[in-house]
């Protein structure tokens, strides 16, 4: 059976489509922290393996928006859980994910999307 392998292109989208485009002081200033997003995205390259017939996509993102407010913390964390959880049938999360997720939702909480306390 070939294998499709996905792999993300280096590039974010331009214009209104980028919504970390404000995002670049509190990246640097904060660069371990883990953020929060809802992307939307397709396929911009699709390469294939003549002797083996595996392909590789390039994933291209459409639209990207940080998750700033948070009222939405709450249910992006429980979307999160439960798509991981249909994907891989497991119950529950392994315990270092579920820590970098509940760590990621906990630090975006804590300030106002900008790196800064509220």
């Amino acid at each position: 059976m070939t294998e499709v392998s996905p792999k993300l292109g280096g590039r974010l989208p331009v214009g209104d489509g980028n919504g970390m485009i404000d995002m670049g002081y509190e990246l640097a200033s904060n660069p371990s922290k883990i953020r929060a997003a809802v992307i939307l995205f397709d396929c911009s390259d699709v390469t294939e393996k003549t002797d083996s017939g595996d392909r590789t996509v390039k994933v291209r993102v459409r639209r990207i928006e940080v998750i700033r407010n948070p009222e939405d913390f709450g249910q992006m964390q429980r979307l999160l859980l439960r798509e991981f959880e249909r994907r891989t049938g497991k119950a529950v999360l392994p315990f270092e994910l579920e820590k970098d997720v509940e760590l990621a939702f906990a630090e975006i909480a804590e300030t106002d999307g900008d790196g800064s306390k509220p």
